[in-house]
């Protein structure tokens, strides 16, 4: 019986999931209720509230589930990765931006870092932010690999620099997902620029002429709306 159990709780919470993530994107996460996703998972809502308080555990959950997915891909490349360190360091965080968007819309995401910056102490903010800690070690994980492998160089900080790489295209995710029409090309250009500057620096190398870091989007955006 206890196995029996133990599938249904883990059936109900998938039902829950893909009801929610169909709504939200149909809908959006403001107009969708607890109601309607526990209707569309066919359980009570009194059921659906067992598995989640709340709408924004359901979105963290979510995210929770795209985090997973995104670290077995990114494990993979880090177990062989491309000789090449910039390259190698690009597709990985490559593969976590095109993964973005398979459970999430852009107004998910923008619900669940508005989550964050509100209620960071919350169990939905830290939830959150340990997802992301995550990724970013994952990052420090693939310097750590190509030092080993002598592609990048011993004395280089591996936790500060993949900490540093990951959170400044995390930034530019941020703008990617505040802007509805910016397309996955515009951000992965955007990162490939930045991560061509930092690994230059890592490696020795001379940053092409010219090459500069954008002024964040919103910045350049409200300027001209004043």
């Amino acid at each position: 019986m206890t196995g029996l159990r133990e599938r249904q709780k883990t059936t109900r919470h998938r039902d829950i999931l893909a009801a929610a993530e169909y709504l939200f994107r149909r809908d959006g996460f403001r107009a969708t209720s607890i109601e309607a996703i526990a209707a569309r998972a066919n359980l009570a809502s009194g059921t659906l509230y067992n598995y989640f308080p709340s709408k924004g555990d359901i979105l963290l959950a979510l995210v929770a589930l795209d985090g997973e997915e995104v670290r077995a891909a990114g494990a993979k490349l880090i177990a062989k990765p491309p000789r090449d360190p910039e390259t190698a360091i690009t597709k990985l965080l490559e593969i976590y931006v095109e993964h973005s968007l398979v459970h999430l819309s852009k107004d998910d995401w923008r619900h669940a870092l508005s989550n964050y910056f509100l209620q960071a102490d919350s169990r939905f903010g830290q939830g959150y932010a340990a997802l992301d800690s995550k990724l970013a070690r994952q990052v420090c994980e693939l310097l750590l690999a190509l030092q080993t492998r002598g592609s990048l160089a011993a004395g280089v900080d591996a936790e500060a620099a993949g900490r540093l790489l990951f959170y400044l295209c995390n930034s530019e995710f941020t703008l990617f997902v505040a802007h509805e029409q910016m397309p996955m090309a515009e951000l992965k250009a955007s990162m490939s620029r930045q991560i061509g500057i930092v690994m230059s620096g890592l490696l020795g190398k001379t940053a092409p002429l010219g090459t500069t870091i954008d002024v964040p989007r919103l910045q350049r955006r409200s300027k001209r709306a004043a």
